[in-house]
């Protein structure tokens, strides 16, 4: 595994949750894919910097102290899957919020350019073609 990807989208994650869209931004390339988890409410593909920026606007709109942590990578080429759980406080409700799932990363020239969210890792590393 590319310890250089793992790096990248730890960065990501870790941008956002600090307000930086900048630098998030600057991991991406221009012309990234981000697929949604296909029946969670914010379902979708976001095409573009201007879809990321939606995609997570949305996020830092509704929740707040947003934490992402890795319980499980697993990498080949430029692929990485992340098993990944993702933590929040809803702004208005201050419902707490723990989000479990997995991402399917691919990368090129040091950069994401293409990510799909899963329920289940095993549907991750099935997209990725490296089931177990």
């Amino acid at each position: 595994m590319s310890r250089e990807n793992v790096e990248i989208v730890k960065r990501l994650y870790q941008a956002w949750s600090a307000g930086d869209p900048e630098v998030a931004l600057e991991l991406v390339s221009p012309d990234v894919v981000w697929i949604a988890i296909e029946d969670a409410p914010d379902a979708g593909t976001y095409r573009g910097t201007a879809g990321v920026l939606a995609y997570f606007g949305d996020w830092l709109q509704d929740f707040e102290d947003l934490r992402m942590e890795f319980d499980e990578l697993i990498g080949a080429g430029e692929f990485l899957v992340a098993v990944q759980r993702g933590r929040a406080r809803g702004k208005g409700s201050g419902v707490e919020v723990d989000l479990r799932y997995a991402v399917l990363y691919e990368f090129e020239d040091g950069r994401i350019t293409r990510v799909r969210e899963f329920r289940t890792k095993e549907q991750a590393l099935e997209a990725a073609g490296l089931s177990e």
